[in-house]
């Protein structure tokens, strides 16, 4: 693939004696909506986790349109990245966690923009406008002034996403986004998700959705304790020609 957007090679992670990635290759090229898919344990999270540093990887390579994350070359040496580049690096992949992560004094709107005003030193009034227009592309400008406490969790996932497009990442990662949801406010957040993916954003998506994954990403990933076991486009996956994957979407699918 020319030019992609992230490229991670034998990553693998440990915790203590226990291996939970073991050697993931993945390209993911610009406009790209990339399905992890596989069970609960399989490592999907902790991929997403190491792609942006929020982990640390034990070995393996991330890089960023070119740029290793998390280390900087110097004298041909690696070294690890200073608090200041690692930060920068993380806005341009901006994760969408499960459980909202809002701010609970802060409002939808203050939520949205606090990135951009308090690290990316956008000034107030530019953020203001910017805010609110994330909030309407996200269904939510009428409740700028509501509080976390007083939006539903579909909402609430709603502004997130919306906080996390406020940084103009490059990469979108989303952890579940669904998975802390009742299930009819599910679809709302999915809407948002495929909106995004036909505009052309990049995005990796831990997800149990097997719909979206099935109609919305380009190419699918079968993690299986902490391998790939499978990843192709989406009608390969769910062609259930792999006999593991076709056991795991037995549990979802008819």
């Amino acid at each position: 693939m020319e030019n992609p957007v992230l490229t991670v090679r034998e990553l693998h992670k440990n915790f203590k004696e226990l291996e939970v990635l073991k050697g993931i290759d993945l390209t993911v090229g610009r406009g790209d909506v990339v399905g992890l898919i596989g069970s609960s344990g399989s490592g999907k999270s902790t991929m997403l986790r190491c792609i942006n540093y929020l982990e640390k990887p034990t070995l393996g390579e991330i890089r960023l349109e070119g740029e290793i994350v998390g280390m900087i070359e110097r004298g041909g040496q690696l070294l690890p990245a200073s608090t200041k580049v690692l930060s920068r690096q993380r806005r341009r992949m901006a994760m969408v966690f499960q459980n909202f992560n809002l701010w609970p004094h802060r409002t939808a709107l203050e939520n949205v923009i606090e990135g951009p005003v308090v690290v990316q030193r956008v000034a107030r009034k530019l953020a203001l406008e910017k805010g609110m227009a994330l909030l309407e592309k996200v269904g939510l400008a009428h409740k700028q002034d509501q509080y976390p406490s007083q939006l539903s969790g579909g909402q609430q996932q709603r502004v997130a996403i919306a906080r996390a497009l406020a940084l103009e990442p490059t990469l979108l990662l989303f952890d579940e986004p669904t998975s802390a949801l009742d299930p009819e406010l599910v679809g709302e957040v999915l809407g948002v998700m495929k909106q995004l993916a036909q505009e052309g954003m990049t995005m990796i998506v831990v997800t149990h959705e097997m719909a979206f994954a099935h109609e919305v990403c380009s190419h699918v990933v079968f993690l299986e304790s902490g391998r790939v076991s499978d990843a192709g486009s989406p009608d390969h996956i769910f062609s259930r020609d792999n006999e593991k994957t076709a056991q795991f979407l037995k549990r979802y699918l008819a």
